[in-house]
């Protein structure tokens, strides 16, 4: 089982983590979080193509818990 990545870009999975991706290509179901990133991808990709250009607002991080 390995993940081999090459100079070019290429990347291989073999064995188990080649079966585990092919069941989730064939399988898999994206939730909703990830149909809304891809929805605002596209809107941002439009955008783009006919202005030129995009603004990107990051939002602040959430603060971490402190632990005593």
């Amino acid at each position: 089982m390995a993940i081999n990545s090459h100079a070019f870009g290429r990347v291989t999975l073999t064995d188990d983590d080649a079966k585990k991706f092919s069941r989730q290509i064939k399988f898999g179901r994206s939730s909703a979080t990830a149909k809304m990133s891809v929805q605002r991808g596209q809107k941002l990709n439009d955008d783009f193509k006919s202005g030129g250009k995009v603004t990107i607002q990051v939002r602040p991080r959430k603060k971490d818990k402190v632990v005593d």
